[in-house]
């Protein structure tokens, strides 16, 4: 495989970051875009890629579904953090800070997106995608990171540091600093971490929501405004 990397690619003229030469459809939006939970820019995007967005209310845990069910059963609001993506939709999730990540295997034919704030993290829901993956007949899964709150930023309380402790000992030391006694945890790390003790290699595209310009967070703004993420197979045929 080609090495994958980040770049920004113009639909329209919007940017939206992507990992090229990655196996799976994988697009982060930008502020430029506009509020991703618009159901206008949901149509939008329906329209431009001829494909169903599939999405759920995340309730920040560990719940999965597939975008089939989802489609089918439309009239009920489904809660959840994860999607097995089916067919050709496009399984979409909001952040504005937390991290999106998407997963699939080599062959593109099997792919996942999850939503993971620091309570998705924890419970293990990347772990869990890659469970139902290779459950589904995936092999060498890759997993991609968009801009989420790093590590420079994303400055929590002891009583967080105690939670990961709690779970994960040998890991707490690598994922959290201190700086001018404030806390910082690295969830891109962790997860990236938690992701390396089960074979899967993980790609990040290295970009802070906090303290850069070109997206939404909710933890420097207070907005009600999100970012998207989609992802699907490639060839859907």
């Amino acid at each position: 495989m080609d090495k994958i990397y980040y770049q920004l690619k113009l639909y329209k003229g919007i940017p939206f970051g992507t990992f090229v030469n990655f196996p799976a459809f994988n697009l982060f939006s930008t502020n430029k875009l506009g509020n991703a939970k618009d159901k206008k820019v949901i149509n939008d995007l329906e329209e431009l890629f001829q494909r169903k967005v599939v999405y759920l209310k995340q309730i920040h845990g560990t719940t999965i579904e597939t975008t089939t069910i989802t489609v089918i059963d439309d009239q009920k609001t489904h809660e959840g953090d994860g999607l097995i993506v089916k067919d050709n939709h496009l399984g979409a999730v909001f952040t504005a800070d937390c991290l999106p990540i998407v997963l699939a295997d080599r062959s593109g034919r099997h792919v996942a997106i999850v939503h993971a704030g620091w309570q998705g993290s924890l419970q293990g829901i990347a772990l869990k995608a890659v469970e139902i993956l290779k459950k589904n007949g995936a092999k060498e899964i890759v997993a991609a990171i968009g801009p989420s709150a790093n590590s420079c930023c994303y400055e929590v309380g002891e009583d967080l540091y105690k939670k990961f402790a709690r779970y994960y000992p040998d890991l707490t030391n690598k994922v959290f600093r201190i700086n001018n006694n404030h806390l910082f945890l690295d969830l891109n790390g962790f997860n990236g971490l938690i992701l390396n003790t089960v074979g899967v290699r993980v790609y990040q595209s290295g970009i802070c929501t906090i303290c850069g310009r070109d997206h939404y967070s909710y933890r420097k703004n207070k907005t009600d405004c999100r970012q998207i993420t989609l992802a699907g197979r490639k060839d859907f045929s």
